[in-house]
């Protein structure tokens, strides 16, 4: 005897008809879905592009950092740029350093920028002082034959541009305080804001959030700002120091020759030791002092700075009131106006028996990393994105 299998075939069901999933949605766009993505293969050509793309993006936040990338387009003979929640467009900007130009104005706002203008040079806020030789410098230059300019940019001009570049990281991702900008364009406040807009900047480059401690809250001290990693969930709490000379950015005085000027970081650094955090603690510390060619390690500030750094952690206590301390020195505003801008330095104190231990000390040794991508801007809109 021959047993006989009975066969079910299977209806084909109508890419209207309801999924037999009981979802109650139609069929084509429920399993349907599913079931032509496990038979559809990727195209070759896709996947290239795909790759690409991919380490495309990874070579700008290795150079760029972890912000976002620029947003253009262009249309009607006009580049529109997007900047967070604003659109900004124009007919001029030919390259990424043609928007930051126009950028810091509309930020500043061009009535401050005409009244500052329509003052005597030396009596000009610091900004328009570098914008004045940045201007200089551009006018002996060169058209190349693609009819942009192209040079090293001294040190007015890199001063100018970083401003403006950090303001648009900052408002990129909704981080730029409408006080940072009223502080920026006071004369005697100007030094403390533009070193909090690195250290804000520097904490978007390395992948963090930003939340503003309440400045009107004046009965307790606190940090600037904490900041929260996006990657690791790490927290930390940031303070930022800068160290006034006499004679520059604008502060009263005479400026002091090269060879005698120190360091001097002990004042602000044990008021830096003496803020409350609740999270780990990290500080940046401006040392505003004036180029010198010798390598790192030979600069005639550097151990001054480890034994400042060694002695005031020792009054603290046993264990280190921070995690991480940021040292950097820009000295842009310090260059000659017909030389290119001057070399910064970035020297960076890891503690290694913080009060405070980190859950994720790699999301606070990349601030670090961030922090040497100071500088860097790109020069086309395409090299951003």
């Amino acid at each position: 005897m021959v047993k006989r299998r009975d066969r079910v075939a299977k209806e084909k069901i109508g890419r209207n008809a309801p999924c037999p999933c009981g979802r109650s949605r139609k069929y084509k766009k429920c399993c349907l879905l599913k079931e032509e993505a496990r038979v559809r293969p990727i195209p070759s050509e896709a996947y290239v592009t795909m790759q690409e793309t991919l380490q495309a993006e990874q070579v700008r936040k290795k150079r760029f950092g972890e912000v976002r990338p620029v947003i253009h387009v262009d249309f009607q003979e006009h580049k529109f740029v997007a900047v967070g929640s604003e659109l900004h467009y124009s007919k001029n900007w030919k390259t990424f350093p043609d928007f930051l130009l126009g950028y810091i104005k509309k930020v500043l706002e061009p009535d401050w920028d005409k009244a500052e203008l329509a003052k005597p040079l030396e009596e000009r806020h610091e900004i328009m002082k570098w914008y004045d030789a940045m201007r200089r410098f551009q006018q002996k230059q060169e058209k190349e034959p693609d009819g942009l300019y192209g040079a090293i940019p001294n040190g007015a001009m890199r001063a100018y541009l970083l401003l403006s570049y950090d303001l648009y990281i900052l408002r990129h991702h909704s981080a730029l305080q409408q006080s940072i900008v009223c502080r920026l364009k006071h004369p005697d406040q100007f030094q403390g804001a533009r070193h909090e807009l690195f250290a804000t900047a520097t904490c978007l480059r390395a992948g963090y959030d930003i939340t503003f401690e309440d400045e009107t809250e004046s009965s307790r001290k606190h940090t600037e700002f904490t900041a929260f990693h996006k990657a690791t969930k790490q927290e930390i709490a940031v303070e930022a120091k800068s160290r006034h000379r006499p004679g520059v950015l604008g502060r009263s005085g005479t400026p002091r020759e090269n060879d005698e000027v120190k360091a001097g970081i002990d004042r602000l650094l044990r008021d830096a030791f003496d803020k409350p955090a609740s999270h780990p603690y990290v500080i940046f510390f401006d040392l505003n002092l004036p180029p010198s060619p010798e390598t790192l390690t030979k600069k005639p500030w550097f151990h001054e700075i480890a034994g400042s750094v060694d002695r005031l952690a020792k009054e603290k206590g046993d264990q280190d009131c921070f995690n991480l301390i940021v040292f950097t020195n820009q000295p842009d505003h310090y260059g000659q106006h017909d030389a290119p801008a001057p070399s910064g330095v970035v020297l960076s104190v890891l503690s290694q028996k913080p009060n405070i231990l980190a859950t994720r000390p790699d999301a606070i040794a990349e601030i670090h990393d961030a922090a040497g991508q100071y500088g860097a801007i790109p020069n086309s809109f395409e090299e951003a994105c």
